[in-house]
């Protein structure tokens, strides 16, 4: 293994730009793929840089089949992350996930990859540093399995969700994904000769717009078969839902000699411009956990207040305590006050959120325009015995009286009345039911999402509005995630 980064500072004292270098090696069709990992790893180690290789488990079942352990040990010498046990073999992610909420689709997600991931962690000694979807098919859904399989990050790219251009943490999970202008791609740019110029400048801008920061991620991404296919391997054997036999497989056209020559040629101008730059760290998924830790945050009467106050009718996160708190660690913070106000007839001095899922459901509320604080006070102790018992947060909430509030109206509601009590001590006899306003949902692109489902090897007009539906709701979850190592 190469050795963990040191800690860099630029001349002004901030904070590094971290660049995490990245390679889905997943091409099963294409024998000469095999010898790829070879190149571009020594290009790497060559400037002592790294990368994290997100294995699809065909691939290294091919690589075992041809006895290529000099290729799996130069992979073994980095970071090693899964990238599904066959990738683009129908019934892609997108096709079992359309129907299922969040929680249904990650125990499918689970039953369906455990094989693949357990390969690729025998194979190289090691627990999966990461996961990463196929093409362009991000979803929620992934997320409540990640842990149980012991995967701590999420490290891909996607347009669908951005946040800042920068990582985030997502139902829980920490997220290299979603760089957007941070992002870097390598693959085909060096079909034109003038290519390494356009990637250098866009680098550069990257890098100089963080550098006057405090700094933050770069991500860069190469397929490795890109330097040898003119297409992508699995675009000419599975599109528009079509399977075939492995004896059936097409490899894509060749890229030309010299345009091959030309890509490796410019892969290592690049590597070496990147190290070139004296605040560049290089980093893996492996390092993220060590560099973006959650701050544990503890809830007193005068953090809640403040809390309280900067929402408003906003369910958004918030800086609290030297780090972030997500909406739905907000949530939880109010419901539990309030839960034990029920059974006491005081707040605790302290609260330790926890962050439950979002919501299964989309939910509107249909309640008058007050409701009987007492109702929401009762409703908080079942809601919070719910939430611990089921790791998520209800879709409705039902009060005694026969009023049902959205989640987001609840948490304002219930809020105001929290602020009462704090303040002066004695709840109102009634609140006014706030609607709030749910600001997550922006961080969300429905186009990017319509683009993501015109993926090449989905089937012709395919849909799937339950995983955009879902997506939305696990925004609950999403806060910055910060750097700290």
């Amino acid at each position: 293994m190469l050795v963990e980064p040191k800690r860099v500072l630029s001349r002004s004292g901030m904070r590094p730009v971290d660049v995490y270098i990245w390679f889905d090696i997943e091409d099963y069709v294409t024998k000469e793929s095999d010898d790829l990992p070879l190149i571009a790893l020594s290009i790497l180690e060559k400037y002592k840089a790294k990368a994290t290789c997100k294995m699809v488990a065909e691939k290294v079942r091919v690589l075992l089949e041809r006895k290529r352990t000099d290729v799996i040990s130069a992979i073994a010498r980095h970071d090693v992350g899964y990238h599904l046990d066959r990738h683009s073999r129908h019934p892609v992610v997108y096709e079992y996930l359309a129907d299922l909420d969040v929680l249904e689709g990650a125990a499918e997600f689970a039953r369906r990859e455990q094989r693949g991931l357990d390969l690729v962690e025998k194979v190289f000694s090691r627990r999966a540093s990461c996961f990463g979807h196929p093409g362009p098919a991000w979803a929620s859904h992934y997320y409540p399995a990640m842990s149980p399989m012991g995967i701590p990050v999420y490290l891909d790219e996607t347009p669908i969700l951005n946040l800042a251009d920068g990582p985030y943490w997502y139902c829980g999970v920490l997220n290299l994904n979603g760089a957007n202008r941070n992002f870097v791609k390598f693959d085909y740019t060096f079909e034109d000769p003038e290519g390494i110029v356009s990637l250098k400048k866009q680098f550069k801008e990257a890098h100089d717009r963080l550098s006057r920061g405090e700094g933050g991620t770069i991500s860069f991404l190469f397929h490795l078969h890109t330097a040898i296919n003119k297409d992508f391997w699995d675009a000419v054997n599975f599109a528009h839902g079509a399977n075939r036999t492995k004896d059936e497989y097409v490899r894509p056209d060749p890229q030309p000699q010299e345009v091959t020559r030309r890509a490796w040629e410019d892969f290592d101008e690049i590597v070496r411009y990147m190290s070139s730059f004296g605040d560049v760290r290089f980093i893996t998924a492996s390092d993220a956990v060590g560099i973006f830790k959650r701050k544990e945050v503890s809830f007193d009467d005068k953090l809640i207040l403040s809390a309280l106050g900067s929402l408003g009718n906003d369910v958004r996160f918030l800086r609290v305590g030297g780090d972030y708190a997500s909406p739905s660690e907000l949530f939880y913070t109010i419901t539990k006050c309030l839960a034990v106000y029920s059974k006491t007839g005081r707040t605790p001095s302290r609260v330790r959120p926890k962050e439950p899922l979002g919501p299964m459901r989309p939910a509107t509320s249909d309640a008058p325009s007050t409701v009987a604080v007492e109702e929401l006070i009762a409703a908080s102790a079942d809601i919070l015995t719910e939430m611990d018992s089921t790791g998520r947060m209800p879709s409705s909430i039902k009060l005694r009286g026969g009023a049902v509030l959205a989640p987001a109206d609840f948490m304002i509601s219930s809020g105001r009345v929290l602020t009462s009590i704090l303040r002066g001590g004695v709840p109102p006899a009634r609140v006014r039911v706030s609607k709030a306003r749910f600001l997550q949902s922006k961080y969300v692109s429905e186009d990017a999402f319509q683009v993501a489902c015109r993926w090449v090897i989905l089937p012709e007009g395919f849909k799937a509005p339950k995983i955009f539906e879902q997506i939305v709701l696990q925004t609950w979850t999403l806060r910055p995630a910060t750097a700290v190592g």
